[in-house]
């Protein structure tokens, strides 16, 4: 990549290229973006064609991208790893690889513990990858799965998982689960980084809440949890044997009844603040996380300009905020108050077409 248009940072989006139940998708597959920190702007670099790469995990080297193919189990769902070439701007496919179950919506990776982690919406199961020398997924998976449903009849007519995450003492995983409204931990055995199938906890949701996506605090001690329907972000304190619902807060400004649902949520790098997105009432919610006290508090919501921000990603200097309206195809940015966490709009938009998944590299 080229320095002379002042780039620092380069953003990888996913995105949806073909129809889905919820929305027509456009995009052409992962987009490869400059992201100039001194102006917050974008430009592309370039586009790896590539069939519904919904969302984005980066490996801790920064040399792979891994990327769901989010379709039905007729179609051919599967993730695929590609090789980084961040100077240069590139992405090579080294592996393609089909999976079982249907409609891949999330993916993380732990390159300590050489594990992927494939959550399947649909189907509902977990699918935990273990990662060769090369970083491509190979061998059977472990499959997580559970029973259950939720009382919204719509979504939660079974389990549909959203969501999982390796907890930062690699002791755990923990995973999202929309369908049965919990939050459920698996054990990890020891260096070979394989989860027990059983889990060990289950964090009940309020039932409808229908949990979507997880971070944990920056000390590792607290868990945090969006709830796509009840659109609210609940902050739990991690045990030995337990862990403890310490604070809770609504996503939404009082006085709101019209529909909405959270999307993504995104922690600041400072680990002061957490940010989530809200489909319906289009805009972003932000929260002082105070790690010290156990609690979120409020600080303000703002409006994106557009329908359905998906995701959220912050720059690596943690001084902007990109949002991705996925129905009006396009990145607006924000900058962002180191003091306060609150958010200006900068006016400034970027065009792509139905964008899942922001990932800085």
């Amino acid at each position: 990549m080229t320095q002379n248009h002042g780039e620092t940072a380069m953003l990888a989006v996913g995105t949806y290229t073909l129809p889905m139940p919820h929305v027509h998708g456009k995009g052409k597959g992962i987009y490869l973006l400059g992201f100039d920190t001194t102006r917050g702007q974008l430009r592309e670099i370039a586009v790896q064609e590539a069939v519904n790469p919904s969302y984005l995990a980066l490996s801790a080297d920064r040399r792979r991208l891994y990327a769901v193919r989010e379709v039905d189990a007729k179609d051919g769902p599967g993730v695929s790893t590609y090789e980084l070439d961040a100077p240069n701007g590139t992405l090579k496919l080294l592996n393609d690889l089909a999976t079982p179950g249907g409609w891949p919506c999330h993916v993380s990776v732990d390159n300590e513990l050489s594990l992927l982690l494939l959550s399947n919406y649909a189907s509902g199961e977990v699918l935990a990858f273990s990662l060769d020398a090369n970083g491509v997924p190979s061998g059977e998976p472990v499959v997580l799965s559970r029973e259950g449903s939720g009382p919204n009849a719509e979504r939660q007519d079974g389990p549909h998982a959203h969501c999982a995450l390796v907890s930062p003492d690699r002791r755990h995983v923990y995973l999202a689960d929309l369908g049965v409204d919990g939050v459920l931990r698996h054990a990890l055995n020891g260096a070979q980084g394989r989860p027990d199938t059983t889990p060990d906890l289950f964090l009940e949701a309020a039932p409808g809440a229908g949990p979507r996506h997880l971070v944990f605090s920056r000390n590792g001690a607290y868990v945090l949890a969006d709830y796509e329907l009840a659109s609210s972000v609940r902050m739990y304190r991690l045990g030995e044997k337990d862990a403890q619902l310490v604070s809770e807060v609504s996503t939404l400004p009082p006085g709101f009844d019209g529909e909405s649902a959270v999307g993504g949520m995104r922690l600041h790098p400072s680990g002061k603040f957490v940010y989530v997105g809200n489909r319906g009432h289009d805009s972003i919610f932000g929260a002082r996380v105070d790690e010290a006290a156990g609690t979120l508090t409020p600080i303000g919501t703002w409006t994106i300009g557009g329908r359905t921000p998906r995701d959220l990603a912050i720059s690596p200097d943690g001084r902007y905020l990109l949002a991705a309206s996925q129905d009006d195809g396009f990145i607006r940015v924000f900058s962002i108050d180191q003091q306060t966490g609150g958010l200006t709009d900068t006016g400034y938009n970027f065009p792509i077409p139905t964008a899942v998944c922001l990932e800085f590299i």
